[in-house]
């Protein structure tokens, strides 16, 4: 599981690591991108992430 921070609905929200997808951003760095439908919601979550959590999800 990986934890969001939804501005949306101002809510930590954990999404399965099956639906995360490790982007890589203009400056180099990796971070997890989801898209998630909560109470009739689309959110679309962003996430930079650490080095450790890079690897475990690149895995």
């Amino acid at each position: 599981m990986v934890t969001f921070y939804s501005v949306q609905i101002k809510a930590s929200v954990e999404v399965e690591e099956s639906a995360v997808e490790v982007v890589t951003m203009k400056n180099g760095r990796l971070a997890a991108k989801a898209v998630l439908n909560k109470d009739g919601k689309e959110l679309k979550l962003f996430k930079i992430l650490s080095k450790d959590e890079a690897e475990r999800l690149q895995k």
